[in-house]
């Protein structure tokens, strides 16, 4: 990277996190039900498949585990990301633009010109809004692990990272960590969209009301 591309690329991140920041706080002081709230469930309903192609991702990966570790952890790598921009962050920028004409607009192309880490605080607040998390989303960690889900998921990125720039492969220690890790934000999304009035379906949509059965995982 040059010297110029990296300036260009600090101050797109400078950018992103001024705007995220932006967005949320100015609706942190007024009723957030009023407003995110109605606005998120109106994403969900009219987007009830967003998680769809992300869970399938979720079950191949689980199903590849033993006979093909790599790419197992390349579909549940996917599945997560997938998660975090389309079934979290989309929805949450979306909703924290005034107006509904240009929101879909505006969230699209930032979560799609952008890695998700510059998001991060962002998808925390929300979480921390509607997830009952004690040590708060950032700390947030999967039962039994001394890390941060987070920091997880940045370790996971560099294994994918070297299998699709380096042709490496990878352990089925690596693989399995990839899907908990997954399956994790699969399960803070489900609670996030609980706390909201919705469930997952058998088939992976979003659901209005009170699940009628078991969720998928």
């Amino acid at each position: 990277m040059s010297y110029e591309e990296a300036e260009q690329e600090a101050a797109y991140d400078e950018f992103v996190a001024s705007l995220a920041e932006e967005l949320y706080d100015e609706h942190r002081d007024q009723a957030i039900e009023e407003f995110i709230t109605e606005r998120l469930q109106s994403y969900y309903e009219r987007n009830s498949s967003i998680a769809v192609s992300a869970l399938k991702f979720l079950e191949t990966s689980k199903s590849l585990l033993d006979k093909d570790p790599t790419a197992s952890l390349l579909y549940s790598s996917i599945a997560t990301e997938v998660i975090l921009k389309t079934v979290i962050l989309k929805p949450i920028v979306s909703g924290l633009v005034h107006s509904e004409s240009i929101s879909e607009l505006i969230a699209t192309v930032l979560t799609k010109q952008t890695g998700v880490d510059r998001f991060k605080d962002l998808i925390f607040k929300i979480l921390e809004e509607y997830v009952e998390i004690n040590e708060g989303a950032a700390k947030y960690s999967r039962p039994k692990s001394s890390m941060s889900l987070w920091k997880e998921r940045e370790l996971v990125q560099k294994v994918r990272n070297a299998v699709a720039h380096r042709a490496e492969f990878c352990s089925v220690a690596d693989a399995q960590l990839s899907m908990a890790i997954a399956n994790e934000f699969y399960l803070l999304t489900e609670r996030l969209i609980g706390a909201l009035g919705f469930h997952f379906d058998s088939s992976g949509k979003i659901r209005f009301g009170v699940p009628g059965q078991q969720t998928m995982f």
